[in-house]
């Protein structure tokens, strides 16, 4: 390497000139003035600081890659960002936190009104008539003594403390309609009909199909009730235990063209049903061995068992379900990518609020990328990070007017103006 020197001289320069793009569609969307519609945490005339704005500049910091509130110092010194977004002061790490601790039930049920009325308008310009519904929950662990955070299941640390947030996204454009963050004591399936009738009250009103799948620990007689009262497709998981049995005395046909692998159908009705229910299964064949002292090998079976109402073949259903396994990769887009769950304080509901802010920049970003690109979102958070909006740019005001100049040697220039256009063009009612 040539000899160089370093001085920190320059002024106006920003390595996340891409926030904007997100910063004119939050505008366009409204969302600022939405949030400070319907969240009511009320404060003194004289507070600094308005609890919509500090929703908005946790979201931009979420985009930008902030994990920790203490992270926030990357938006905080950034002169650029903070001119552009008209924010003319910036809380500091303790200011954040206290005003997280505001929120209780009522305003995190608020927050989540606010993003309803934000997808009613991203619906109103495209849209898809049948929606897949893909259900999961995950496991935030923690280190500490947070409010809320209890031992339940965790298969990566057994006995930590942890929340267990649960999660529904529309396969469709990836975007997450809703959520329950929760104590990690906390069993998946708890209170799985109640949330399912609220996914359903939040659907836009142009989707006339839905479609819901989930793994077995949504396995509950009264879902499923809910799901046939609105008139659902459903794919779920059975749970396994006590199955095994009532499967091998089953009558199993081969699946055509496809070694090792049979299936069979029929009705059951569970314990506490009202109805019986078509149920389908596969079983995969994984070892032919001999087991000791018996004459005669025992084929063992790997067996996968779901409750439906669809109406095509077993095979077909395995196979449906298991593209089920792509909403795993959102959770961890959400995350690992945006910081769901991994800012918090040492308040419940405080941590749900934060948690829901980083879900809904999440929902923000794909909700443009599905709008404004003809790739849609097929990238991941991170890299959609890398090569949109962690950008190096240094900002000029010239004849009254700012511009943001950006290298001549930006690689993905055509990819930028694509999203600037679209989102100038937008024009939501």
């Amino acid at each position: 390497m040539k000899n160089f020197h370093v001085k920190f001289t320059a002024k106006n320069l920003t390595g996340n000139a891409g926030l904007v793009h997100l910063g004119k569609f939050a505008e366009k969307l409204q969302l600022p003035k939405t949030l400070k519609k319907f969240i009511s945490i009320e404060r003194g005339h004289t507070a600094n600081y308005d609890v919509s704005n500090v929703v908005m500049m946790l979201m931009m910091g979420v985009l930008a890659g902030v994990k920790h509130i203490s992270h926030l110092s990357i938006i905080r010194h950034d002169s650029v960002i903070r001119k552009l977004f008209n924010w003319e002061k910036f809380p500091d790490n303790r200011t954040f936190g206290r005003l997280f601790e505001l929120f209780n039930h009522k305003h995190c049920n608020e927050l989540h009104q606010a993003e309803q009325m934000s997808r009613e308008k991203v619906w109103s310009k495209k849209w898809f008539g049948r929606v897949t519904l893909d259900f999961d929950s995950t496991v935030i662990g923690v280190h500490g003594s947070q409010e809320g955070a209890a031992k339940g299941f965790n298969p990566k640390k057994k006995g930590q403390n942890s929340y267990h947030p649960l999660l529904c996204f529309i396969a469709e454009n990836k975007e997450c309609i809703h959520s329950w963050f929760r104590t990690g004591s906390t069993y998946t399936g708890n209170g799985a009909p109640e949330f399912l009738k609220e996914c359903f009250s939040r659907l836009p009103k142009r989707v006339w199909k839905v479609f819901v799948r989930a793994d077995s620990g949504f396995f509950n007689g009264a879902l499923l009730d809910v799901l046939e009262e609105k008139k659902s497709e459903y794919l779920i998981k059975v749970k396994m235990k006590n199955l095994a049995s009532r499967l091998m005395q089953q009558k199993w046909q081969k699946v055509k063209g496809i070694k090792g692998i049979e299936s069979t159908e029929f009705s059951y009705k569970c314990h506490g049903w009202k109805k019986e229910r078509r149920l389908v299964a596969i079983r995969s064949e994984i070892d032919s061995t001999c087991e000791t002292k018996t004459l005669f090998p025992i084929p063992q079976y790997e067996f996968f068992c779901y409750v439906t109402n669809l109406k095509i073949s077993p095979w077909k259903i395995h196979k449906c379900y298991g593209k089920r396994s792509t909403s795993e990769n959102w959770i961890e887009w959400c995350k690992n990518h945006l910081a769901s769950g991994t800012i918090r304080t040492q308040y419940f509901w405080a941590n749900s609020a934060l948690f829901q802010t980083s879900i809904l920049a999440y929902n923000l970003m794909v909700w443009m990328m599905w709008l404004n690109t003809e790739t849609r979102f097929h990238e991941e958070p991170n890299t959609i990070r890398a090569w949109l909006i962690s950008v190096p740019a240094k900002l000029i005001s010239r004849a009254r007017q700012l511009i943001l100049t950006l290298s001549e040697d930006y690689v993905f220039k055509e990819r930028w103006l694509e999203i600037e256009d679209s989102i100038s063009a937008l024009n939501f009612a």
